[in-house]
């Protein structure tokens, strides 16, 4: 296994004309991800990302102390490049079955900018796919959803995919992710 870098790198992951795949097993698109803590605020949450040969695995502990409250793993993608897609599919596997994550797309680095997060839950230890049209993602706002739905116009944008755990409860986490496929 090896650790994640923190530092951005270039760009690894898919493109193709049927839409953007970040694949963790397969083609290893892993060292561009990096983590982001409340910690930027002050807050005390701690995490870690390792690749493993098929998947990366996030885990660690949120920290409701000093304001805080969230862990998160994101990379930088090409802007445009989810600009035709209409689904993302996410295949993990998760012991924190009590725990909500957030997989978000954002066109901005500023945490106060609004972007578009879709919040779901593990129902089993095993792997398990989620496929979710883009359009149902919801519009937030620093954690608070501000609008119902995500417009195709604003797929131009993303240029920055997160995990995130945000749920408002403190204790252990973790998530091991095979893929994400934007079609």
């Amino acid at each position: 296994m090896r650790f994640l870098m923190l530092l951005i790198t270039p760009f690894i992951m898919a493109t193709t004309t049927t839409g953007y795949i970040i694949d963790f097993g397969d083609s290893k698109d892993g060292d561009s991800w990096r983590i982001v803590n409340d910690g930027v605020m002050g807050g005390l949450s701690q995490s870690n990302a390792i690749l493993t040969d098929n998947s990366v695995k996030f885990s660690g502990k949120v920290s409701l102390e000093n304001n805080g409250g969230f862990a998160s793993i994101r990379t930088l993608i090409p802007e445009q490049s989810l600009a035709s897609c209409k689904t993302v599919t996410i295949r993990y596997k998760s012991n924190s079955l009590t725990r909500t994550f957030g997989l978000s797309l954002k066109n901005s680095q500023r945490y106060y900018i609004p972007y578009y997060k879709h919040i779901f839950s593990p129902k089993t230890k095993d792997w398990q796919e989620l496929k979710v049209n883009l359009t149902d993602f919801k519009h937030y706002k620093i954690s608070q959803v501000i609008g119902h739905s995500m417009p195709s116009k604003a797929l131009d944008d993303v240029y920055n995919i997160a995990i995130i755990i945000s749920d408002k409860i403190s204790g252990p986490f973790d998530i091991e992710i095979d893929y994400i496929k934007f079609e």
